[in-house]
C-alpha cells in the first residue's frame, strides 16, 4: 500500500481527494499547512508527495510555506520520494523553480481525480524503476505518456490514450498471456463501480485495439475470450 502525503488549504479539495484515494487502496495523510505536513512527513514517511503551491489559511492560520518551501525542506531532510506540484499556475519560471527544488512533476488545477492518480502511479512507477515503453515489433507503446506510435504508410502516427485506456492497456501488459475476466478487469480499473457494465470493459477494448491498429477477427495484441474476457499475446521484439 503506497503511502501519499496530500497538503492542501482547501479543506473540501482536502477530504475529496483524501477519500478518493483511500478508496483506490492508498494510505492517505492530509495536512492543510506547511508546519503541519513536515511533522506527517516526519512521523509517517510518505512514498509520495503531492503539495499545493498556493497554500493560504489552514486551520491555525497561514505559517507563511506554500508548496515549494514544503518541497525545500522535504528534500533537505533527505526526503527522496517523488513530489508533485499542484497548480494554477503555469509560467515557465514557476516550473523551472518547482524542478529545481527536486519536483517531479506538475498537475494544473482544476484537475480530475484519475488524472491525478494517473500522475501520481507514473511518479511511484519511475521511482521504483517500473517499465512504461514497450515495442512489439514496430508498435511502441509508451504507457507514462499515454501514446501509443505505430506506421501509418510512410510516416509514425501518434495516438493518445485516455486515462482509463491507458491502465487497461497497462493491465493487460502487465499480465500477458493471461486470460483476464471481464470481472476482473472491472475489478482492477473501475473498482466495481456501479455505474460500470462489463459493455464498457468491451469498449474500452475496442478502443485500444483501434490505436494498436489490431483487427479482433485476427488478433496480434489483444485476443476475445468469448464469454470469459480477454488476452494480451503480442511479443516483444
Amino acid at each position: 500500500m503506497a503511502r501519499l502525503l496530500f497538503v492542501e488549504d482547501e479543506v473540501e479539495v482536502l477530504k475529496t481527494v483524501k477519500a478518493f484515494f483511500q478508496r483506490e487502496g492508498y494510505d492517505v495523510y492530509g495536512a492543510q499547512t506547511g508546519a503541519e505536513a513536515l511533522e506527517l512527513a516526519r512521523r509517517f514517511p510518505p512514498d509520495v508527495a503531492v503539495l499545493d503551491v498556493m497554500l493560504q489559511e489552514g486551520p491555525e492560520g497561514s505559517d507563511g510555506m506554500d508548496g515549494f518551501e514544503i518541497c525545500r525542506v522535504l528534500r533537505e531532510q533527505k526526503f527522496r520520494g517523488p513530489v508533485i506540484f499542484l497548480t494554477a499556475r503555469t509560467t515557465e519560471q514557476d516550473k523551472l523553480l518547482g524542478f529545481e527544488l527536486g519536483a517531479d512533476d506538475y498537475v494544473t488545477k482544476p484537475f480530475s481525480l484519475l488524472e491525478l492518480k494517473a500522475r501520481v502511479n507514473a511518479a511511484l512507477r519511475r521511482a521504483g524503476g517500473a517499465r512504461s515503453v514497450y515495442r512489439f515489433g514496430k508498435v511502441e507503446v509508451d504507457l507514462d505518456n499515454y501514446v501509443i506510435r505505430r506506421p501509418t504508410g510512410d510516416t509514425m502516427a501518434e495516438e493518445r490514450l485516455s486515462n482509463r485506456e491507458q491502465e487497461l492497456l497497462r493491465f493487460l501488459i502487465e499480465h500477458r498471456g493471461q486470460v483476464l475476466p471481464r470481472e476482473l478487469l472491472l475489478t482492477s480499473i473501475w473498482q466495481y463501480n456501479p455505474n460500470v457494465t462489463t459493455r464498457t470493459v468491451d469498449t474500452h477494448i475496442l478502443n485500444v485495439r483501434k490505436k494498436l491498429g489490431d483487427d479482433a477477427q485476427a488478433p496480434r495484441f489483444i485476443e476475445t475470450m468469448h464469454g470469459v474476457g480477454y488476452r494480451f499475446v503480442a511479443e516483444e521484439g
